[in-house]
């Protein structure tokens, strides 16, 4: 099974060790990028190379997988988006997305539709989770990309000191 795919003018691939190291540091090392989950930003090119290890070991293990979205032609990384969590027994995982500012609504539009083709066919799963800080940049997005509110988890994660809700969305193979 290829796991890399191009879709339009996208490309969508599995990281390379060494090679993608400064864009996964550009794409990580911004926290703005990554209040939404919430996580913290990396700092220095020795967490980009544990972050990278641990995606190899991850997707080697079959709990995870993740896509670094490029521009077909000028070869520019502008998003990582991934599923973890992955219950092969429930065929279930959770969708997760790191966005740089250039990656638009409508780039997400244009490129989920062929990685969600792969994640329900090649792979087999039916059923997809994204969560999303309440509130965050991103709140509106998933219904615009065909999932499901299914509601909100108050105080799900404690994050910088402060308590965070997480919005939880669905979406299913048959969708």
């Amino acid at each position: 099974m290829n796991w890399n795919f191009s879709t339009g003018v996208f490309q969508c691939r599995l990281p390379v060790a060494g090679d993608d190291n400064n864009a996964l540091l550009s794409l990580l090392g911004k926290q703005n990028q990554l209040n939404h989950i919430p996580r913290l930003a990396l700092e220095n090119m020795d967490q980009v190379e544990d972050e990278l290890r641990r995606m190899v070991m991850r997707f080697e293990n079959r709990e995870a997988a993740f896509w670094l979205i490029e521009g077909q032609y000028d070869q520019q990384v502008f998003a990582r988006i991934s599923i973890q969590k992955i219950n092969w027994m429930m065929l279930s995982a959770q969708l997760q997305w790191e966005l740089t500012p250039e990656c638009t609504l409508d780039t997400l539009q244009a490129v989920l539709p062929d990685l969600l083709s792969f994640i329900f066919t090649e792979l087999g799963l039916h059923r997809l989770e994204l969560r999303l800080v309440k509130g965050s940049l991103y709140e509106g997005w998933p219904e615009q990309l065909g999932f499901s509110a299914e509601g909100v988890l108050p105080q799900q994660q404690e994050f910088e000191g402060k308590d965070v809700d997480l919005a939880v969305y669905s979406r299913l193979a048959t969708d």
